[in-house]
């Protein structure tokens, strides 16, 4: 009886022995592919090119600052910007190839009000009086307008404020939503020294005004968003959380499509003093219908203002 109580329990201590190492080594295999899924990620090196007209230093940031828009969130608002590192930490590592094309595995939705606005600021090439900030906002995912339409992972959204260097003034905003865009006088959308943006409620796309207008379909038009604040506790001031946008930034530098919405901030066309002031005439349950809100023509070119 006392040598098979010993037999028992040498062959309990070796079935825990490799049970523990089994653990411990599949513990060092995660550890050990998680350093790597870092190391890869951490020393992406894709062709970013900086901006020839791009401005850095303590004045940049300071009219970063001084610009930054007051964003107007619905009041049922889904979910709400959040930052690079958030939506790296959510996505598959292998996809995060230069060239690749992000894939997300965690779409839970950020719910606060407290998230990063990131910018670039540039001068007109030809006109070193005229200075253009561009603030973008990342989103997990954008939601379907309606059923299992008009939804997709990633989204990509920002505004352009165009000032003038020597008054310190802004000159014009120009609202980015769905594939276009329009310009406003900047003294006819701010209000108590700050630049209005109304965000949409499911595609979170730029506009001067509010939206309370619901039915059906009417979600998936070009101004149907709804957009519907309920006071400041709706609001987010952009300007107490900035972080400037850099090819040294591995989620910049990456050269891939950020999903469905295609590429990243730093591979766009940033060019904006040659961007007409408006895109989009197809009228308000068009694709693309920018122009019917412009204060300028989609004739006049946005560095010419």
């Amino acid at each position: 009886m006392k040598t098979l109580n010993l037999w028992m329990l040498g062959c309990c201590s070796v079935l825990l022995f490799t049970q523990c190492s089994k653990q411990d080594n599949e513990e060092l295999l995660s550890r050990k592919e998680n350093r790597l899924a870092v190391s890869s990620t951490s020393e992406l090196a894709c062709n970013c090119q900086e901006s020839s007209t791009k401005l850095t230093g303590t004045d940049a940031d300071a009219w970063a600052k001084k610009f930054a828009p007051l964003l107007k969130f619905d009041r049922a608002a889904p979910d709400y910007p959040t930052s690079v590192e958030d939506v790296w930490a959510a996505t598959n590592p292998a996809s995060i190839v230069c060239g690749g094309k992000l894939i997300l595995v965690n779409n839970t939705p950020p719910r606060s009000l407290i998230f990063p606005t990131y910018y670039e600021v540039q001068v007109h090439p030809t006109d070193a009086n005229r200075i253009f900030v561009d603030y973008w906002w990342i989103y997990k995912r954008q939601e379907n307008c309606i059923g299992s339409t008009g939804g997709h992972d990633y989204d990509l959204e920002h505004v352009v404020v165009q000032f003038n260097r020597s008054t310190q003034t802004a000159i014009s905003v120009t609202y980015f939503q769905h594939a276009g865009w329009y310009t406003k006088k900047a003294q006819n959308v701010t209000s108590n020294g700050a630049i209005e943006v109304y965000v949409g409620k499911i595609a979170h796309g730029s506009y001067h005004f509010r939206n309370t207008i619901s039915f059906i379909g009417y979600a998936c038009s070009y101004w149907g968003d709804y957009r519907n604040p309920n006071g400041t506790k709706d609001e987010a001031v952009t300007g107490n959380n900035l972080s400037q946008m850099s090819c040294d930034i591995t989620q910049f530098n990456f050269s891939g499509g950020w999903g469905e919405p295609g590429a990243g901030p730093l591979y766009r066309d940033r060019a904006y003093w040659n961007y007409t002031a408006c895109k989009g005439t197809d009228g308000a349950l068009g694709s693309v219908d920018g122009c019917s809100q412009s204060d300028y023509s989609n004739t006049s070119l946005i560095g010419s203002l």
